[in-house]
């Protein structure tokens, strides 16, 4: 026979079921934070993602004019400034274009223009004891010369000034005649200058075969541009 509980047993039992209440609603609560906090990272990064696909605009700032000056027979010599990557062709058409005395078979009108260099425009008109177009004397200046020895030997430019040739417009013949120059090299000057001017005898050094003491035993014989 069952005996009843008592009293102290019975109220023992009572709040077993009301104390796990309040720990559920714990889990309840906790579960619901996470996921907000969840969901919150997910819709950050989202908007990170979408940011960057939709990409940042780089601004790169367009190039400095190129500067230049003009000399010889163009319309109108003098200083001018022209955006991008100038070629003596742009020089003379800022200029003017060419005068009638224009030695055109001696320019290559593709060759780039320096900043701050000087482009000769060689005449066909002589001048003696002059240096026109095919000669200069200072450092900055950008012969329009294409270093065609064939237009060199029509004597319509100087490629020798008082005893010393101008190693962009000298005939093969005249490069024999410097120190140092035999076949090979004199052919190796023609090829290069063909696409490159030479400004020094410095530049010289770019071409395969000459060093440094070809380019010295020739700097006295020649015309510094």
């Amino acid at each position: 026979m069952t005996e009843p509980l008592s009293d102290q047993q019975a109220n023992s039992s009572e709040p077993t079921a009301g104390k796990t209440a309040p720990r559920s609603n714990y889990i309840v609560q906790g579960a619901a934070l996470l996921g907000i906090i969840a969901i919150t990272v997910v819709v950050t990064l989202w908007m990170s993602r979408d940011g960057e696909a939709s990409g940042v605009e780089i601004l790169i700032p367009p190039p400095a004019p190129v500067t230049f000056q003009v000399a010889g027979e163009v319309v109108r010599p003098g200083v001018y400034s022209l955006d991008g990557e100038p070629r003596i062709n742009d020089a003379v058409d800022a200029a003017g274009g060419f005068t009638p005395d224009a030695n055109i078979d001696l320019i290559n009108l593709a060759l780039p223009v320096r900043d701050g260099g000087k482009v000769v425009i060689p005449s066909t008109v002589q001048i003696p004891g002059s240096v026109t177009g095919a000669g200069s004397t200072s450092d900055d200046v950008q012969q329009a010369s294409s270093g065609d020895s064939a237009a060199s030997d029509s004597g319509s430019a100087p490629a020798e000034i008082n005893g010393m040739i101008d190693l962009n417009t000298a005939t093969k013949q005249q490069l024999l005649g410097l120190p140092g120059v035999g076949d090979v090299r004199a052919d190796s000057i023609i090829e290069w200058r063909a696409n490159n001017l030479i400004n020094s005898t410095s530049d010289l050094l770019a071409i395969s075969g000459i060093g440094p003491s070809t380019v010295d035993s020739i700097r006295d014989h020649v015309v510094q541009p």
